[in-house]
């Protein structure tokens, strides 16, 4: 496992586009890391997340090229430049997108540990969950064409089918 050490490197921002499902905190209060159950997500905003509706408007992020369809999840800018690593810095190389081997295994296998984690879940996440996450990314940049592209979205697609239909475990990335 890498050693978390601050980053140098200047971070691309881009306003990502997402359809509201939490509740506003004070950013002195506010965490960027929401956790499975986190109180500040209301209830229909939970529907939207599970079933990922609430990431359609990154569509237009597409549109305007900030994103891509398939490549590594954009994290949010303190933890890029307080957390990433010279070596995590490489998934910045290419665009950011909507789903990614890391994101997928996020949702699929990850999320629901930082309920446990409590308030300590910043922590957690990027000791513990980032490393994995980016390292799957890692793999897909160095594998990345059309055809791996057409089945991350196949699998995102089985996914967000499976959790509506109340699918609650799935099987290891193929990464």
């Amino acid at each position: 496992l890498p050693e978390r050490r601050r980053s140098t490197s200047p971070v691309r921002e881009f306003t990502i586009y997402k359809l509201r499902t939490m509740r506003i905190e004070s950013p002195a209060t506010a965490s960027s890391i929401t956790a499975h159950d986190d109180a500040r997500v209301f209830p229909f905003g939970a529907w939207l997340r599970r079933l990922k509706i609430d990431e359609l408007p990154q569509l237009f992020n597409v549109i305007k090229a900030d994103m891509a369809i398939v490549g590594p999840r954009p994290e949010a800018p303190e933890i890029v430049r307080g957390y990433f690593t010279p070596e995590d810095l490489e998934t910045l190389r290419v665009p950011p997108g909507i789903t990614s081997p890391g994101s997928l295994h996020y949702y699929t296998h990850c999320e629901q540990l930082l309920t446990t984690a409590g308030a300590n879940n910043l922590h957690f996440y990027v000791e513990k969950l980032l490393p994995l996450k980016l390292s799957l990314d890692r793999v897909y940049i160095g594998r990345a064409t059309l055809a791996y592209d057409v089945r991350m979205v196949v699998r995102t697609v089985a996914f967000i089918v499976g959790r509506a239909l109340g699918k609650k475990h799935f099987p290891d990335p193929p990464e």
